[in-house]
C-alpha cells in the first residue's frame, strides 16, 4: 500500500519516513473524515486524506494528515476518533448520565505520566503501547465529557427559550395566531404520549393555558379538512339534518338500503369513523327526529350493529335533543319501517341507563344494548369518572356479551358532533393506551375532524378529554364481589414496604387528587355579600351547578341559598343533599330545603352541645310544635329512642306570606319528615363509637323511604 509523506509524495512503507516530531495515532481516523469533527472535537470543514498502515508501535491504524497548513503534530496529538466511545464505555457513560469514572485531575495526571512515558520507552516497546492505549481511552473519557456539559448548556438554553416563549404567548404578547404557527410549540403536541408522560403533558397545559388552545387550533383547521357534503345538502335531505353545519361527508357516510318509490331514501346523518386501531369502529349520527326513526333503526339493522351509545337528554336547554326512540313501557313491541323495538329490560344508575332491546324483522331477531348516558347537559362536561365507569360497561358488553355482532359501535348525541367527539376521543385513546402505551389526543382529533366536522366541538371539551384521560390513568379498580369483602379488608389493610400505605391510604389519596378545583366564580352564591354570613367557614362553600335551590319565599330580605349540595347516590341521581349544622340565623332555611326538595328523611350524624348557642336546636324535641322563621312550623307527631339512635317524625306546615300567591288562593300542603340522629358519634372523632349502629341508622332510613316517596335525603353534620 503507498502512503502519503506530509509534502503530499509517495513514500515507501517503513519507520523512516514516517514524521517523528510526534507519535502517530493509533485511532481509526476514518471517522474524522465521517463526522466533520477536528483534532479538538471542535467541528471543521477541512479535507483530510486518510489511509491504512501500521504504526511505530506496531498497532494497526490509520494515519491521517490534513491537506492545509495545520501541523502534523497537531492533528496527530488528538485525533477525530476522540469522538467515539466503544460500547462498554458508551454504556457506563449512559449509566451515570454522562459523568464517567475519571476525573479531570486523573486524566491531567494521566497527560503528564504520559509525556514521561513517552520519552522513556523506544518505538516499538510494549510499556509504550499500552500507556498509548491507556492514554487514548482517557481522552475519550475527556472529550465526552466535554461534550456532556456543552450538551446540557444548550438543552438548558433550548429549555430556557421554550418556557420564555411559552410564557410570552400565555401572557397575549406573542398573538395568538402566530403562536399557532410556532414551530417550537407545535413539537409538544404533534407526536404521541406515553402513559408515564402523560401527567406532565397534562400539567404543562395547566401551567400554559395557550398550549391548548393553539393545539386544539392546529388541530380543526377547516381548510384542510374539508371535503364533499354534496348528498347532505340536497334539498330533499335537508330536512333529515338537526344542524345545517354537521352535514356527514360524501366519501364515508352510512348509505341505506333504498326504500322503494322513495327518494333518496338512501339518506341519513350518519359517517363511519375510524377508532385508533381499527377501520370503521363507530358510526356517529345525529340524535334521531320524528322523520327519521325508521331510518336509524333500518341502520342499526343493516349495520347489524350491537351497541347504542346515547350521550344526550331527551329534552334540554329548554327543547327537544332528541326523540325517544324506544317503546316507553317493557315487552311493548314498536313497529318502526317494518322493525319491531321491544325493550326487554331497564337497569338505572345513577349517572346512565342500560336498557336491553329486543330487533325483530322477517322472523329474524337480534339484541341491541342501548347505553344512555342521562346527566350530560348540553352546554356543561358530565363527571369524567362516571363516564369512565360508563365507557367501561360499554366495552364490557362489546368484549363479553354472548349477543354481541360484529357491527360498530352506534354513537349519537343531539346533533352528532361535540359531545359524541368527546366520546369517541376517551374511547379511542384509552383503546389506543391499551394496546401500545400512548395517547394521541391532537391527532386522533385531526383524524376524526377529516371524517365528520364538528367532533369535539369547543376547547371547554378538548380539556375535558385531557382532564379524564388523566383520570383514567390514575385510576384504582375498587370493584370487587361482596363475597371476597372479608379478604379485601384483610389485604388493604397491609402496608406496602415502598410506599409505606396501605390500600386505603393510597386510595383516599387518589380521591384527593381527583377533587374538583372550583374557583370563586364557580361558587358565586356563597361568597355574595348578602350569604356570606349564612357559612360557617367561608372556605367551605357549595358550587352553584350542584347546590339546591330554596323556592319558598319567607320575606324581602331572604335569598334562595343554603350552603349545602347534592350528592349522587349508586343507582339514583342527587340522592343526597349534605349541609351543616344550622347557624341561628339558618335553622327556618333547613326546613325549606326539606319541604321544597320533598325530602321524606332528615339524617343528623351528630350530637354537639347546643347550650353554647352556636349548634342551635333546630327540631322539637319536648314541645308539641315550633315556628322557624315567618313561614314554616315543625309539628311533633311521635319519637323512638334507641341506645345510640333517636328518631322523631315531623308534619312540616308552610304558611303563604306572597301577595300573589294569596291573591290567587295558592294553599301549601303539610309534609311529613322523619329525623334520625346517630348519638355515638362525638364531635370530633373521626369515626362513631359503634359500627353497628351506623349500619342500623341505614336500615332504618331505607325501610322509613320505602313507606314514602323516595326524596332526597338531608344529611347533617356539624
Amino acid at each position: 500500500m503507498k502512503t502519503m509523506s506530509p509534502s503530499g509524495g509517495a513514500a515507501p512503507y517503513g519507520d523512516n519516513n514516517i514524521d517523528k516530531r510526534s507519535p502517530p495515532i493509533p485511532y481509526d481516523s476514518r471517522t474524522l473524515q465521517r463526522t466533520g469533527y477536528d483534532a479538538r472535537g471542535l467541528r471543521s470543514s477541512e479535507n483530510v486524506i486518510s489511509y491504512d498502515s501500521y504504526d511505530s508501535y506496531g498497532l494497526e491504524s490509520t494515519t491521517n494528515y490534513a491537506t492545509s497548513n495545520s501541523s502534523p503534530a497537531r492533528v496527530n496529538h488528538m485525533g477525530g476518533a476522540s469522538q467515539m466511545m466503544s460500547p462498554p464505555h458508551r454504556a457506563e457513560y449512559e449509566e451515570y448520565g454522562g459523568i464517567t469514572s475519571f476525573s479531570d485531575e486523573e486524566m491531567d495526571g494521566f497527560d503528564s505520566r504520559m509525556s514521561r512515558g513517552m520519552l522513556r520507552s523506544g518505538p516499538g516497546g510494549e510499556p509504550r503501547a499500552k500507556s498509548m492505549m491507556r492514554y487514548n481511552e482517557l481522552e475519550r473519557e475527556r472529550t465526552m465529557r466535554r461534550q456532556t456539559v456543552v450538551q446540557n448548556q444548550q438543552r438548558g438554553s433550548n429549555f430556557f427559550s421554550g418556557t420564555l416563549k411559552l410564557s410570552m404567548m400565555n401572557t397575549g404578547i406573542i398573538p395568538l395566531k402566530k403562536a399557532e404557527s410556532d414551530t417550537l410549540t407545535s413539537s409538544f403536541y404533534e407526536k404521541p404520549v406515553s402513559i408515564s408522560e402523560f401527567q406532565k403533558h397534562c400539567g404543562q397545559r395547566r401551567k400554559y393555558h395557550v398550549l391548548l388552545q393553539i393545539e386544539y387550533n392546529n388541530a380543526i383547521k377547516e381548510k384542510e379538512l374539508r371535503n364533499s357534503s354534496r348528498h347532505g345538502n340536497k334539498k330533499t335531505n335537508a330536512e333529515k339534518n338537526q344542524n345545517p353545519k354537521v352535514i356527514p361527508y360524501d366519501f364515508n357516510r352510512v348509505v341505506l338500503e333504498n326504500e322503494d318509490a322513495v327518494p333518496d331514501s338512501d339518506y341519513i346523518n350518519a359517517s363511519y369513523v375510524d377508532s385508533l386501531v381499527q377501520p370503521k369502529a363507530y358510526i356517529v349520527t345525529q340524535g334521531p327526529t320524528e322523520t327519521t326513526i325508521g331510518d336509524f333503526w333500518r341502520m342499526v339493522w343493516q349495520e347489524r350493529a350491537s351497541c347504542i351509545v346515547m350521550v344526550t337528554r331527551t329534552f334540554d336547554f329548554i327543547r327537544v335533543m332528541c326523540v325517544q326512540y324506544w317503546p316507553a313501557g317493557k315487552n311493548r313491541e314498536e313497529i318502526y319501517s317494518g322493525i319491531g323495538v321491544t325493550v326487554e329490560n331497564e337497569e338505572q344508575l345513577a349517572n346512565f341507563m342500560i336498557r336491553t332491546i329486543r330487533l325483530r324483522k322477517l322472523g329474524e331477531e337480534r339484541k341491541v344494548i342501548l347505553f344512555h348516558y342521562t346527566e350530560w347537559p348540553c352546554h356543561s362536561n358530565p363527571f369524567s369518572n362516571a363516564l369512565l365507569e360508563f365507557r367501561r360497561r360499554v366495552r364490557n358488553v362489546m368484549n363479553h356479551h354472548p349477543d354481541t355482532q360484529d357491527g360498530p359501535v352506534i354513537v349519537h348525541c343531539n346533533d352528532g358532533a361535540g359531545r359524541s367527539g368527546v366520546y369517541l376521543a376517551i374511547d379511542a385513546n384509552i383503546e389506543l393506551s391499551e394496546e401500545d402505551g400512548v395517547f394521541d389526543v391532537f391527532g386522533y382529533l385531526r383524524k376524526m375532524r377529516q371524517q365528520r366536522p364538528g367532533l369535539v366541538e369547543t376547547l371547554s371539551q378538548y380539556r375535558f378529554v385531557y382532564e379524564t384521560l388523566l383520570e383514567y390513568t390514575r385510576g384504582i379498580d375498587s370493584r370487587f364481589p361482596v363475597s371476597e369483602l372479608a379478604t379485601k379488608i384483610k389485604e388493604r389493610g397491609i402496608k406496602d414496604k415502598k410506599t409505606k400505605k396501605n390500600a386505603y391510604q393510597m386510595e383516599y389519596s387518589l380521591i384527593c387528587n381527583q377533587t374538583p378545583r372550583f374557583t370563586i366564580g364557580d361558587c358565586a352564591a356563597g361568597h355574595r355579600a348578602d350569604n356570606r354570613d349564612k357559612n360557617r367557614n367561608v372556605l367551605i362553600v357549595p358550587p352553584d351547578n350542584f347546590r339546591p335551590y330554596l323556592t319558598s319565599f319567607q320575606g324581602n330580605n331572604c335569598t334562595d341559598y343554603i350552603n349545602a349540595v347534592f350528592v349522587d347516590g349508586y343507582t339514583h341521581p342527587r340522592e343526597y343533599i349534605v349541609t351543616e349544622w344550622p347557624l341561628p340565623s339558618t335553622c327556618s332555611d333547613i326546613w325549606s330545603l326539606v319541604y321544597d326538595h320533598d325530602c321524606s328523611a332528615l339524617v343528623v350524624l351528630c350530637n354537639p352541645p347546643t347550650s353554647s348557642g352556636n349548634f342551635p336546636s333546630f327540631w322539637p324535641e319536648s314541645q308539641r310544635s315550633k315556628k322557624y322563621g315567618q313561614v314554616f312550623t315543625v309539628e311533633h307527631v311521635s319519637h323512638n329512642h334507641f341506645p345510640n339512635i333517636r328518631t322523631w317524625t315531623f308534619k312540616i306546615n308552610k304558611k303563604i306570606v306572597s301577595l300573589t300567591e294569596l291573591m290567587a288562593g295558592v294553599k301549601a300542603p303539610s309534609k311529613t319528615c322523619q329525623l334520625f340522629q346517630l348519638m355515638c358519634w362525638p364531635q370530633g372523632h373521626k369515626v362513631p363509637t359503634s359500627t353497628n349502629a351506623l349500619v342500623e341508622l341505614m336500615n332504618m332510613v331505607e325501610n322509613w323511604r320505602q313507606k314514602t316517596d323516595y326524596g332526597p335525603v338531608v344529611v347533617v353534620s356539624a
